[in-house]
């Protein structure tokens, strides 16, 4: 398996996403699924690897030459812990596709701090479920895209776009029913906004800042892109004219489950099934820009050649 380094890649390998501003209606494109890889954890005592989530790849344009870029590899904190979430894990593997039509492994070890750090956490805001890797897959043999930094939307986007609750969202990630076996095969779902407020959410068992989703979103979607794709509808009474706009809305969290009891037949207990209330949490995208932006990030860009 080839290590996860820290490499600079010209912003040509984009292709398609380029200029990610705008879509031009109609299907979203298949270049989208190219931005996404497929997370898995170790298998028990040296079993297969268990799939665990999606992350995806995100560009910030080096500081001296605008025609290259820092990659890093982002997803959902908790994808690269344990179940509990109390602890790391040694290392996660991450499967792509490969140029020559099949699939490959990349192991990643994870290093939240010190020397060898391989994980970026947000710097203020521990709730922020978001962690970052710098780096990038070996170009020549593995078929991935990622997206540049300025798709990520800020907290001005929600106005300047009229982002709002009933804004069209799509996410693409890992479908766990079927992962695929000679080649990943991500799914893309839809939905709207739901709900955008300036109180912190109660999700788990913090708050945090996040804004919801009506959408159904399960196992191994954890750490996907979200996007909005903002069509004339965004301004009710208004001709827009012009193509949709697609942002990157943000990262996929997890849903609320609603736990239902089930009938127990000669038991004392009442057996508990949790089931999707088909609302998903999503760490805004600013929430991503604040880490790439941290201190450290952005001495080890500064002190790039």
């Amino acid at each position: 398996m080839r290590r996860f380094s820290a490499l600079i890649i010209v912003l040509a390998l984009v292709g398609c996403l380029s200029d990610p501003t705008t879509l031009h209606g109609g299907p979203v494109p298949p270049e989208i699924k190219t931005v996404v890889a497929f997370v898995f954890a170790p298998g028990p005592t040296g079993g297969p690897p268990i799939p665990h989530g999606t992350g995806f790849f995100v560009g910030v344009k080096h500081p001296k030459d605008e025609t290259r870029s820092f990659v890093y590899l982002v997803t959902a904190k908790h994808v690269l812990q344990s179940v509990d979430r109390r602890s790391w894990l040694p290392k996660i593997l991450l499967r792509l596709n490969t140029r020559k039509g099949d699939l490959g492994f990349i192991e990643i070890p994870i290093v939240p701090s010190g020397r060898g750090q391989t994980i970026f956490l947000h710097p203020t805001d521990t709730t922020t479920d978001v962690a970052v890797i710098p780096g990038l897959p070996d170009e020549k043999q593995f078929d991935f895209k990622f997206l540049p930094d300025e798709l990520l939307t800020s907290k001005q986007d929600f106005a300047s776009l009229k982002i709002v609750e009933g804004s069209e969202v799509f996410f693409t990630g890992l479908f766990s029913p079927h992962v695929g076996t000679r080649r990943n095969y991500p799914v893309i779902r839809f939905g709207r906004v739901a709900l955008i407020t300036d109180e912190r959410v109660k999700f788990g068992d913090h708050d945090a800042d996040l804004y919801l989703v009506d959408t159904g979103a399960y196992g191994g979607n954890s750490g996907a892109p979200v996007f909005f794709y903002l069509g004339s509808d965004r301004e009710p009474g208004a001709i827009i004219v012009g193509p949709p706009v697609l942002k990157l809305a943000g990262v996929m969290s997890g849903t609320f489950l609603d736990l239902q009891p089930l009938r127990a037949i000669e038991t004392a207990r009442i057996a508990v099934a949790p089931s999707s209330m088909g609302i998903a949490a999503v760490v805004p995208a600013y929430k991503v820009k604040e880490i790439l932006a941290g201190p450290e990030l952005s001495r080890r860009r500064a002190q790039s050649n």
